[in-house]
């Protein structure tokens, strides 16, 4: 029925039930006729009108209770179903239904149960194998979903939308001929589906077919000049390839036509979210209001507002937290796709119940692994269990980075690294933090100090906002800084290979701005990683990862990479980020008439470990405070939420104090006595800091590569005994030093001339160092 037969249709019932409005039947009749056109709560007005009239419940459950989940109120459209089911329970289209419900819900393993029984109650239909397939999929079970996906195709062979999740599953399996003769057929059947033509066009170019991807999508365009899907996927195409402003008004133009496109949105707001992070939020709030069912935009909204830190970031923290419970209460299960932005903002705000409520790493590592979201492990290294768990997470690093490097030399063939000869030695460094920033912190003295008859220096920054003092003057003193913003991670690998380096040293790993992806192209002779992430990235085109005698572990099959190994320590302080700060002369017991322990850690690396063995401390010493200072410290969930992990401990919330302070943070260490290491994921420029500041820190010592940055820190600063083995051992070594008043004076006064005297705190013996393991390794 068209639009306007729909609105006549209307019309006529509601003059009826003017006449007579306990005509139950017209009344179900016009919610049905709301329903066809899209008008979903009027549609579910008119049903409940029809109810009161006395239409028989059972009568009309399925579209009810359809209507009530599509404007959201699933819990009731559930129960609908289940009620009406049970006095059918042979009935197929309810018991399809009902799963789809679950689904929507997020109760996926219930969802398999009904679809399966739907499947059994109508062998020929094929809509429960698509929909038991779509389960599959969203709980990462991608064997299972190709075979319901494969048995949909074979029941209904013209079902174009089978034909392209076949082709999905064969895509992510990496079988690129079983998908792309999928995503044709899809299309062959549907010519105006835009979806199989996005995943025909992102499948071409993957394998190095951009040519034939954009000859498909102008054909598109021409056949129909207003389409809006094959400008959504040449916007996309042109984000990929960093043609920014042209994907950019191609999103734009089809907010032009359609307002609420979520495709548009969504991409507008990713192409934001780092040089204008309140527009991207803008845009997903937009997004989210016009398609409130959207596990993507509620997720991409969580994730963005977690990261907002312009104008009044704890109330982004805690706006960020509250729109993560109130997803993960609506979409249970079927937020897994956004597992990461929901365990990110839980783990910022201590809220380990709900940290594994968004599921567990067992259930979402395939997810991630599936979608190349090598940034989802990295909040989740202090997660792991035992030695065998540190070593999948290895094999998870492993089977992310394959994909992507799979996806590398399916694309465009790269020429090999120019051979430029010559007597340097060509060195790489790629981060898109060279400036004012922790990775410069460490890195700076390379940048100064290198001997320049031996070596050549190139730098590699994406970063997309202002250069500052610090990028300038790195910039200034390396041989090439190639500052390329918003191009694509071929042409980035293209333009490093031009350069012809001997080693590339990878140092941004997988956070905001940086491009590791580039290193799967292998564009230098030799690859690297270093500074920017604690363990191994997974990809076998880094060679090397840099450690120390104290940093390696002692388990090799904890690294995937070979070690780069420095004689001493793997970082010294340069005078960028460790300058003179002023140090109280007095220790802050001596000021406050109490011992104050503390921690700057991230929150991320917080665990329950961490708050045992921290209460059993401050049990011990009934008069001492536990200080965090942080940006969260401001946050009203992070300071709930840390309390009760201390109440739980019986530690009292009054002897917890918060400092929230972003970036002007140094000043407050002259209040902590000692501070307290997290773990397993330890601290690592946060405890540079600390010791800097002549406040001693307490470590525990683990196996992989995340649990001894500070272990090397401390016995790079004079300070190996303050490394513990165990919880006890670490406890023990607190409240030795809370009880060596003159000890911790003592570290106050000259912890930091100390440093100075060892390998953290000598920059250019740290160049040497590392310049001659540069030279030892490119020679062979």
């Amino acid at each position: 029925m068209r639009r306007r037969d729909h609105a006549t249709a209307e019309a006529l019932l509601g003059r009826i039930l003017e006449r007579d409005p306990a005509q139950a039947q017209s009344w179900r009749d016009l919610g049905l006729i709301r329903l066809a056109a899209g008008r979903k709560a009027l549609a579910v007005e008119a049903f409940e009108r029809a109810l009161a009239a006395g239409l028989p419940p059972l009568s009309i459950a399925f579209d009810h209770a359809r209507a009530l989940s599509d404007i959201g109120r699933h819990e009731e459209a559930e129960a609908l179903a289940a009620e009406a089911q049970a006095r059918r329970p042979r009935d197929y289209a309810l018991t399809n239904l009902r799963g789809v419900l679950l689904k929507r819900m997020g109760r996926l393993r219930e969802a398999v149960a009904q679809f399966e029984a739907a499947r059994k109650l109508d062998p020929k239909s094929h809509s429960p194998l698509v929909n038991l397939g779509n389960v599959w999929t969203a709980l990462g079970e991608g064997a299972k979903a190709k075979d319901c996906f494969a048995r949909a195709v074979r029941l209904a062979p013209r079902d174009s939308e089978s034909w392209r999740l076949l082709g999905q599953t064969h895509r992510h399996a990496g079988e690129v001929m079983d998908a792309r003769r999928c995503f044709e057929r899809a299309l062959l059947l549907n010519p105006r589906g835009s979806e199989a033509l996005t995943d025909l066009v992102g499948l071409l170019v993957e394998d190095g077919q951009t040519p034939r991807a954009e000859a498909l999508l102008a054909n598109a365009m021409q056949a129909d000049p207003r389409a809006i899907g094959p400008r959504l996927i040449q916007g996309q195409l042109h984000r990929l390839q960093g043609r920014a402003d042209e994907a950019e008004a191609l999103f734009r133009q089809v907010l032009g036509i359609d307002a609420n496109n979520l495709t548009a949105l969504l991409a507008l707001a990713r192409m934001n979210e780092e040089r204008d992070r309140a527009a991207a939020i803008d845009f997903l709030r937009r997004a989210v209001a016009a398609h409130p069912d959207s596990v993507e935009a509620a997720g991409l909204l969580c994730d963005s507002l977690n990261r907002h830190r312009v104008g009044d970031e704890a109330a982004h923290i805690q706006d960020s937290y509250e729109n993560a419970v109130r997803m993960l209460e609506r979409f249970g299960e079927a937020a897994r796709p956004q597992a990461r932005a929901l365990r990110g903002v839980f783990a910022r705000c201590v809220d380990f119940a709900r940290l594994e409520g968004a599921g567990t790493l067992e259930q979402l590592l395939p997810v991630w692994t599936r979608a190349g979201q090598l940034s989802a492990l990295h909040l989740e290294l202090g997660r792991v269990q035992g030695l065998e768990g540190r070593r999948r997470m290895v094999e998870w690093h492993r089977r992310i980075a394959g994909l992507v490097s799979q996806r590398a030399r399916r694309g465009r063939k790269m020429p090999a690294p120019a051979l430029i000869g010559g007597a340097k030695i060509r060195v790489g460094f790629m981060s898109s933090d060279l400036r004012h920033h922790p990775v410069s912190y460490f890195a700076l003295p390379l940048f100064e100090a290198y001997d320049r008859e031996r070596f050549e220096v190139f730098c590699y920054s994406f970063y997309e906002r202002e250069a500052d003092r610090v990028q300038q003057h790195i910039a200034a003193k390396v041989d090439g800084f190639r500052w390329w913003q918003r191009k694509s991670d071929e042409e980035i690998a293209a333009g490093i290979a031009a350069d012809g380096l001997d080693m590339l040293f990878e140092l941004g790993g997988s956070t905001a701005m940086n491009r590791l992806e580039v290193m799967a192209f292998r564009p230098a002779r030799l690859g690297a990683s270093w500074l920017g992430y604690p363990h191994s990235a997974g990809y076998e085109e880094i060679d090397y990862i840099l450690v120390d005698p104290y940093l390696k572990p002692d388990d090799p099959s904890l690294l995937v990479e070979r070690p780069f190994e420095m004689p001493e320590s793997w970082v010294c302080l340069s005078r960028l980020g460790f300058e003179p700060y002023p140090i109280a002369p007095e220790i802050p017991e001596q000021r406050h008439g109490h011992l104050t322990f503390g921690t700057m850690n991230n929150p991320y690396k917080f665990t329950p470990a961490c708050f045992d063995a921290w209460a059993r401390v401050l049990r011990a010493l009934p008069d001492a405070r536990f200080l965090f200072v942080r940006p969260e410290s401001a946050v009203p969930a992070f300071r709930a939420n840390v309390e009760r992990e201390f109440a739980r401990r019986d530690v009292a919330p009054e002897r917890v104090k918060y400092v929230a302070v972003r970036g002007k943070h140094m000043p407050h260490y002259n209040d902590i006595d000692i501070a307290l290491d997290s773990f397993p994921h330890v601290g690592g420029t946060t405890t540079c800091e600390t010791l800097w500041m002549g406040v001693p820190v307490v470590t525990m010592v683990g196996p992989a590569f995340f649990e001894r940055l500070s272990h090397s820190n401390l016995n790079n600063a004079g300070l190996a005994d303050l490394s513990a083995a165990s919880e006890d051992e670490y406890v023990a070594k607190a409240l030795a030093l809370a009880d060596d008043r003159a000890r911790r004076q003592h570290l106050r006064a000259g912890l930091r001339a100390q440093i100075m005297q060892h390998p953290l705190g000598q920059p250019a013996r740290f160049v040497r160092a590392f310049y001659e393991q540069v030279a030892k390794v490119t020679a062979r």
